[in-house]
């Protein structure tokens, strides 16, 4: 992509991110908030230009962290009769503890 394409682009999405900030009543946002915006949607749009040129795929999304079960959690759980030691993370208690409420 020729320079001139991507300050063309970077304007356009200045304009867009502006736009959508004056739309959500967002108008007096910090100017570098917006700026941050604008340098994480540049890389986003650049990093899918060159994966295309190369060929490849679209990077993946970040794996979140999993975060093992809080002692809360399993403390729950044993009291609605579930057991708790077949549980290992968050996620899984949260949804172990959603089933045992029904």
């Amino acid at each position: 992509m020729d320079p001139s394409a991507i300050a063309e682009t970077t304007v356009d999405m200045w304009v867009l991110i502006d736009a959508k900030l004056t739309a959500r009543s967002q108008q007096t946002i910090d100017p570098e908030i917006k700026a941050m915006l604008l340098d994480k949607a540049m890389s986003l749009y650049m990093t899918h230009i060159i994966n295309e040129k190369r060929g490849g795929a679209a990077p993946a999304a970040p794996q979140e962290t999993v975060r093992p079960a809080t002692d809360k959690q399993l403390a729950f759980i044993k009291d609605l009769g579930g057991d708790p030691g077949t549980v290992h993370s968050s996620v899984e208690a949260s949804k172990l503890i959603e089933e045992l409420k029904k």
